[in-house]
């Protein structure tokens, strides 16, 4: 038993802990992408036997996914440990919709990946990010959604000697 902040005991439990629920389906979707990473990424191109990247290209999945179950089961830990709230609570229609909103349009960023290259979609997603978030500033504009997807593309493909998808652009 612990005892929360009105001096209320309560139990360790999953009963009515909805971010508990979350969080296990988290640990088991980042569990099913570690065990998928093999079977999803392609094996680096070969030239005489050497690969012409210096890393695996499972690398950073494989990091994304173990944090993701690490981080995922230390909230656990703290949700089990916190007072039961409802999360949904105050939740305002607006804000649910413009998070959905924000999800189609990384979704949309996934969709172009491909066929637009890496640089292209991050150009785009950014900028339409940054509009839908409010930002007027063109300057603003113009460094966010061209000087960081430059710079995210230059450190992966320049230093990690890591390959992203080039696109029409390249």
């Amino acid at each position: 038993l612990m005892t929360n902040d009105e001096g209320r005991d309560q139990k360790y439990t999953l009963r009515g802990n909805i971010e508990a629920y979350v969080l296990i389906g988290m640990m088991v979707l980042a569990a099913v992408f570690y065990l998928l990473i093999p079977y999803q990424i392609e094996k680096p191109k070969m030239l005489f036997g050497r690969a012409f990247m210096d890393m695996k290209p499972t690398l950073f999945p494989a990091l994304a996914a173990i944090g993701m179950f690490v981080l995922s089961g230390v909230a656990l830990v703290q949700s089990l440990r916190a007072p039961l709230k409802d999360p949904f609570k105050g939740l305002d229609r607006q804000i649910a919709v413009q998070l959905t909103i924000i999800i189609v349009i990384l979704y949309g960023f996934a969709i172009t990946f491909e066929p637009f290259g890496y640089w292209l979609s991050g150009i785009l997603v950014s900028l339409t990010l940054s509009l839908f978030l409010g930002n007027r500033n063109i300057w603003t504009l113009l460094i966010l959604s061209v000087g960081v997807p430059s710079f995210i593309y230059f450190v992966f493909t320049k230093l990690l000697l890591v390959s992203l998808p080039e696109g029409i652009i390249f």
